[in-house]
């Protein structure tokens, strides 16, 4: 609201014939507030004042003139909450809703225009041949012949240089599985790959940006370790990055998926290629004023040729699983029993599927010994395995086995504190562990057994899990020996056959020992 001097003002330049553009100018103000009271008569003028005298906000108006003038980007809700921060009333008399108009008016009366905070894009370079595919995905719902509607969802991949597209539909999201899956189809349909392939950040595709080290899904990194290309993943909020698959998918769903009648998901997908060969990569491209078939032609020469992806064998080579403290595996939403005792932190295995018998054998990632063997389980949430404690003595005392370890071990002077050191850090599973340890005297020699006592003694590791990995560690020449003296006598899996074993280094158990000791203060 402009104070009675402009107003005098406005009128006086008004008499002397000037227009409301030249009196805007003259007087510093926007044309629209000269307009607002340019036939205003000076009885308006007064009670448009008194209207406005009476506006609650009004007392925090030199304040929030203030805030305006120093910040001309803030919002009339964080302006209305540094009001009521300010406050001694616990709320305002006055609405938020209300108040963003009073805040607006202010900026009208006083000139105080919000900054322009909108990007500037700049045209990305033509991509060469073979350079570059571009990725995304996209949902839409469809009619059913029922008179439903029923959502389906798209994948959608064009080569970034000759923006020829392929579009796969399904009934279900997106998982990993299918993700990988529809790639698998999109390069078949393409006759190869592309060096590199931009994506969007997707939870199906990577867990977390981790600063430039992408931490990618499991499935997808494993797909990415056997077909090796490249990923440039987007940041958050920037679908400019990909502004071409942007348009085919929004392309593929109001082109071709819209008012169209959903009969099956293959007949849908049979006509989608069909669209794309007659429409999508044949007329002219908007952009780049050619037809993506004819360029494709040429661009097919530079595509990288893709082998055969096999899932099985990526889930049995190429991941490892961790040993839970309560000796179970988790694999694809069950829990796989392994012996008690054989958890030590940091063990990993391998899950290997025999598909003729439908079998697991959970066998060690650096040994390859076969810990267990299980039927597959192919529900959910199940716990696979009988409880076993097969060599636990139940009929002796601790006390009693106690003495049998020892004897074992020669009456050897570090064999009491060892125990002892166990049976204070594992009190639940010490009956356990002791009856671990007897069982490295049928699968080792006693002198082998009594390094990896003094080994542990001297490092601080204290577990029966330790004492058996210490031993494997230092019979290197009795390696091949031990594995053909696993547990039941199963024999290892082809893949690791003839493999040298992967020793671990000295340095694995001083940093065990180090951060022990860090930990345990």
């Amino acid at each position: 609201m402009i104070d009675w001097i402009m107003y005098a003002d406005i009128q006086a330049l008004k008499r002397k014939g000037l227009k409301r553009a030249r009196v805007a100018k003259i007087l510093g103000i926007h044309r629209e507030t000269v307009t607002k009271y340019w036939n205003m008569t000076p009885d308006e003028f007064e009670a448009a004042k008194s209207k406005h005298r009476e506006r609650k906000p009004d007392i925090y108006k030199d304040q929030i003139i203030e805030w305006l003038t120093q910040y001309p980007d803030m919002t009339a809700a964080q302006i209305y909450d540094w009001c009521k921060e300010r406050s001694p009333l616990e709320t305002l008399d006055f609405q938020k809703r209300s108040f963003q108009n009073y805040v607006n008016s202010i900026r009208k009366e006083y000139n105080i225009k919000k900054p322009d905070n909108s990007r500037q894009y700049e045209a990305s370079d033509e991509r060469l041949p073979g350079e570059q595919g571009q990725v995304d995905m996209g949902e839409i719902s469809i009619p059913t012949p029922s008179g439903r509607h029923k959502k389906v969802y798209c994948f959608a991949m064009v080569l970034s240089h000759s923006r020829y597209k392929y579009v796969f539909w399904q009934e279900r999201p997106f998982t990993t599985e299918s993700f990988v899956q529809a790639h698998m189809k999109a390069f078949e349909y393409f006759g190869g790959r592309p060096r590199e392939i931009v994506y969007d950040q997707d939870k199906i595709l990577a867990v977390s940006e981790n600063n430039g080290d992408i931490i990618y899904t499991t499935g997808f990194q494993n797909y990415l370790n056997e077909i090796k290309f490249s990923v440039y993943l987007c940041r958050g909020a920037d679908p400019e990055s990909k502004g071409p698959v942007e348009n085919v998918v929004r392309f593929a769903k109001h082109g071709f998926a819209e008012h169209r009648t959903l009969i099956d998901i293959d007949s849908f997908n049979e006509d989608c290629i069909a669209w794309l060969r007659r429409t999508a990569n044949h007329d002219k491209h908007g952009t780049t004023h050619k037809r993506p078939d004819e360029v494709f032609a040429l661009e097919r020469e530079y595509l990288i040729p893709v082998p055969a992806y096999s899932f099985a064998s990526a889930n049995n080579d190429s991941i490892s699983y961790p040993v839970r403290k309560d000796n179970i595996v988790l694999y694809k939403g069950n829990r796989y029993r392994v012996p008690v005792g054989t958890y030590h932190q940091g063990l990993r295995v391998y899950m290997v599927i025999n598909d003729n018998t439908d079998e697991v054998a959970i066998t060690d990632m650096v040994t390859g010994e076969i810990y267990a063997t299980h039927k597959v389980c192919h529900d959910k949430g199940q716990l696979i395995g009988v409880r076993s404690r097969s060599y636990r003595d139940k009929s002796k005392t601790i006390v009693a086995q106690e003495e049998v370890l020892k004897e074992l071990f020669n009456n050897d002077e570090l064999v009491t504190p060892f125990l002892e050191h166990i049976h204070q850090e594992k009190p639940r599973y010490y009956r356990d562990q002791l009856g671990v340890i007897r069982k490295l005297f049928e699968e080792w020699n006693k002198e082998d057994i009594l390094k990896g006592l003094r080994y542990c003694s001297e490092k601080e590791l204290y577990s029966a899990g330790e004492l058996k990995s210490s031993i494997i560690y230092l019979t290197q020449d009795k390696l091949d020996e031990y594995k053909s003296n696993i547990r039941d006598g199963t024999a290892l899996p082809d893949k690791y056959r003839g493999d040298k074993t992967e020793l671990r280094s000295l340095s694995v158990y001083e940093d065990a020992f180090n951060e022990r000791s860090a930990v345990n203060g």
